[in-house]
């Protein structure tokens, strides 16, 4: 049975060399990053990073997804909000829709690092029991692209944080934020009908493919027949098993990005041409190969993104 596909796709369409904690900074309306550069701890369950935070009071943890375009997107599942309104629909890339809310006022966001937010308005909200079932219980919903709008941020698994950093021209000059550093590449992205999810176009072997960056997935790839059919003769692409849920696994190897830089990933999804549909419409993809990046390859580097200068920064652990 395919693997529940989690990452989520809406349709509905001052400069410093020192990072500190946040102390109990409490902010109004709408929820939005301050400061120069702040350092959230994440939990990595499943593969998936969340941020521990209470909503109205409530203890759980928001999934931090690229793949979502919104600030603070909450799992009325799991938070009662009794005054929401329907806004949309949803739909994740399994297929699966759900009505899409919208709420004012949220009385109270408040994250570990002491960053809080009171009487937010205009936040979304869905029903992400898919996210409890799958995932953990205790699951608040999203935070996506529109939370760190005007900062970059470091991407660190193995040490279990994330660090954002305020755009400046300053910061672009000094790229402070790869201090103590070791730089593997530095890779170009572009992004086409939604501005959250970074593409790459990468090879194979020598077979052409468009990467998609995105924190909210394990990692999959999509070959059409003649690009399969060549990489699995040359060894570039092998069978690797089957995880618990019966789905087929990959070893991929001989991916080179940027030219220069080339890396192997182990336990990639493999998923056909319909099960790609929705990302292709939502993100404007008309070619035929898509290697979908997340866990396998965030396990493996530290990574920088950069949506301002639209560069990736890949980093050694």
């Amino acid at each position: 049975m395919q693997r529940f596909k989690i990452f989520f796709l809406l349709l509905n369409l001052s400069f410093g060399y020192s990072i500190s904690q946040v102390k109990a900074q409490v902010f109004e309306k709408t929820a939005e990053l301050h400061g120069d550069s702040l350092v959230f701890p994440l939990t990595i369950i499943n593969a998936f990073p969340f941020i521990s935070a209470t909503v109205n009071g409530v203890s759980g943890k928001f999934m931090f997804d690229t793949g979502n375009q919104f600030s603070i997107d909450i799992n009325d599942n799991y938070i009662k909000l009794p005054n929401k309104k329907v806004k949309g629909k949803g739909v994740v890339a399994s297929g699966q829709s759900y009505k899409k809310n919208v709420n004012d006022t949220i009385r109270e966001v408040k994250f570990k690092n002491g960053l809080t937010y009171q009487n937010l308005e205009n936040i979304t909200s869905g029903n992400y029991e898919f996210l409890q079932k799958y995932i953990t219980p205790d699951c608040l919903g999203y935070i996506g692209h529109n939370f760190f709008k005007g900062y970059l941020f470091k991407l660190d698994y193995l040490r279990r944080k994330i660090t954002f950093y305020k755009n400046s021209s300053e910061r672009s000059m000094s790229n402070d934020f790869l201090a103590n550093e070791k730089v593997l590449a530095v890779i170009d992205f572009e992004t086409r009908k939604l501005p959250n999810h970074p593409l790459v176009k990468l090879k194979i072997d020598k077979v052409d493919v468009l990467a998609a960056f995105d924190t909210g997935q394990f990692g999959s790839l999509q070959l059409d027949y003649p690009s399969n059919e060549s990489l699995k003769r040359k060894g570039s692409v092998l069978f690797s098993g089957t995880d618990g849920e019966g789905d087929t696994l990959l070893t991929v190897k001989n991916i080179t990005m940027g030219g220069k830089f080339k890396t192997t990933l182990k336990g990639v999804e493999l998923t056909n041409f319909e099960d790609t549909q929705i990302i292709r419409k939502a993100l404007g993809i008309v070619e035929p190969n898509i290697l979908d990046i997340g866990y396998r390859f965030f396990s493996q580097y530290k990574t920088v993104w950069d949506y301002n200068r639209k560069k990736i920064y890949i980093l050694e652990y």
